[in-house]
């Protein structure tokens, strides 16, 4: 790699996380919907997940960023027609800004999801009967649009949690082609499906992407989210392949759009966006990450440039588990710094920290820091008290 400017591994995590929006302390301040539209498209994506340990995954980043908010703008955002954030496959199922949709659309290839090319006769006639019922009724259910058209549901469960009938099949399939989208979700957590034209603004320049135009734009994209970054790093944030992805980081870096970089202590070649200020330092707030925000969601990534192992231990046996069920990574400034397994207990009104397990050398003062950000997320929550151990 001889000739390419060389990065301290300091300066890397610098730049990952400014990029990230978590270089600057929160402010007690009014969270604005503008101000949430903006850390979205900072970080191009909200993973989603069903787990409510806390709260839902997709609203923690945005207190990890900004401090408490109103969950409800975020809601309100989601289900307002032409919203520039909606939901989509992007590293997992996730809340996006709503310009990403048709490039990513040509590159997501989820065939769990997306059954279509074996359907029978009867459930290609059911998406038409899907698509003109949406037309009518925007904002209903797979459940409810099963029940508007008389869909049985299944009869035989095989599966522990997916039992899908065939009007479930034609949502997630038509969901996966972007041919109905979402105005968010219900009370039951269940997507609120329309036509996308009644969702996004499908302008006729954008609808159909070339493949490569799109690759070009999410590369960037995932590279602007990231701050600096390797080929897998790229790849992984938008699960694009990862032999297209170098290929694309090779020829913008030929370009001139981006730089190649060596980071001290990374052997793979790393990329920025040229022009990339390295900031001269990250404010020293303390703040609780979860499993599926999107600094961390890359395990390895983590690893390389911030010598942390982390694990989601949900699916481990209890007996085996090292550190917890649902474990948030604590940051402090530019460092993990440990991990905290959280559990809100509405029922006693308590914010649970079960277990709090330290980095070797931390000092022990940081244990009034972590008290006063649980303190901070208890009120957000809306729970009386503090505990921290079992």
């Amino acid at each position: 790699m001889g000739g390419h400017r060389i990065l301290s591994l300091k300066q890397a995590r610098r730049i990952a996380l400014a990029a990230q929006g978590l270089s600057k302390s929160r402010k007690e301040q009014p969270v604005t919907a503008r101000k949430i539209v903006n850390t979205i498209d900072g970080i191009a994506q909200l993973q989603i997940d069903s787990v409510n340990v806390v709260r839902r995954a997709h609203y923690m980043p945005i207190f990890a960023r900004l401090g408490a908010y109103d969950i409800s703008t975020l809601d309100q955002l989601l289900a307002k027609p032409r919203s520039p954030i909606t939901e989509y496959w992007a590293h997992e199922a996730s809340v996006i800004s709503a310009e990403l949709i048709q490039d990513l659309r040509v590159w997501q290839r989820r065939t769990w999801n997306d059954r279509s090319a074996g359907f029978s006769t009867e459930q290609h006639e059911l998406s038409a009967r899907v698509m003109q019922y949406l037309k009518e009724h925007p904002g209903s259910s797979a459940r409810q649009i099963s029940q508007a058209l008389d869909v049985a549901p299944v009869e035989v469960k095989t599966h522990w949690g997916w039992n899908w009938n065939d009007t479930k099949y034609v949502t997630e399939s038509l969901f996966a082609q972007a041919q109905i989208l979402t105005l968010g979700r219900n009370s039951q957590f269940e997507r609120r499906y329309a036509l996308a034209g009644d969702v996004v603004e499908l302008r006729p320049e954008i609808d159909a992407p070339h493949r490569h135009e799109a690759l070009t734009r999410l590369v960037a994209r995932a590279l602007k989210a990231l701050g600096v970054a390797t080929a897998h790093c790229v790849a992984e944030y938008f699960r694009l392949p990862i032999r297209e992805a170098k290929e694309e980081l090779a020829a913008q870096a030929l370009d001139g759009l981006i730089e190649e970089v060596q980071i001290q202590g990374i052997s793979e070649p790393c990329y920025l966006q040229a022009g990339t200020k390295i900031p001269r330092k990250i404010d020293r707030d303390l703040r609780l990450l979860s499993p599926f925000d999107s600094m961390v969601f890359n395990r390895r990534r983590l690893e390389k440039f911030f010598d942390f192992e982390y694990r989601i231990e949900i699916y481990v046996p209890e007996k085996l588990r090292r550190y917890g069920y649902y474990v948030f990574p604590m940051l402090h400034g530019e460092e993990f710094v440990g991990r905290v397994d959280l559990k809100a207990d509405r029922s006693r009104s308590v914010l649970h920290a079960k277990q709090v397990h330290y980095e070797p050398g931390v000092d022990s003062s940081i244990e009034s820091e972590l008290r006063a950000e649980l303190e901070r997320m208890a009120r957000w929550l809306e729970l009386d008290q503090v505990e921290i151990g079992l």
